[in-house]
């Protein structure tokens, strides 16, 4: 089964998190953006702005990334202030139709909030049922573990 991870990160977590998947399952890795620098405090200020806002920019992947060519995704990406990502929601709401059967969603935060109700609504961004969602919190917990073990049930 060819797999692709794709991740948006504004910190490392989320990237380490999918590099480890996208490891063991022998995935594709790439991230997608949204374009704008989320580097330093004013980076992250401004991203949180932009998801509670929803003002969501023009989306774009870095690299020539041909979705249908893969038989399974896996879209990582970090909680912000209301649940996933307004980038990573963005993303699946603009590229559903070109994403494969296959769908997962990979969360990482920093708290210990269940965010599963929120990462399973956007089954509706993505106009069907997901093939199955993995919340990690990735402060003061093992989550390269965690993944580790979300990863083998993938293979």
């Amino acid at each position: 089964m060819k797999t692709l991870c794709l991740y948006y990160t504004r910190t490392n977590k989320t990237k380490e998190v999918m590099e480890n998947i996208a490891l063991i399952t022998g995935a594709d890795l790439a991230e997608y953006t949204d374009g704008k620098g989320r580097g330093g405090i004013f980076g992250y200020i401004g991203a949180c702005f932009v998801s509670v806002y929803r003002t969501i920019p023009k989306l774009t992947i870095k690299g020539d990334i041909n979705l249908k060519a893969y038989d399974r995704v896996i879209i990582g990406m970090p909680v912000w202030v209301e649940g996933p990502c307004a980038i990573g929601r963005a993303f699946i709401k603009k590229y559903r139709d070109k994403l494969p059967k296959d769908v997962y969603y990979v969360v990482t935060q920093m708290g210990g909030n269940d965010y599963m109700r929120k990462i399973k609504a956007m089954d509706s961004l993505l106009g069907r049922q997901s093939s199955g969602q993995f919340s990690v919190r990735t402060k003061d917990n093992d989550y390269l573990k965690e993944s580790t073990d979300f990863a083998k049930t993938l293979v």
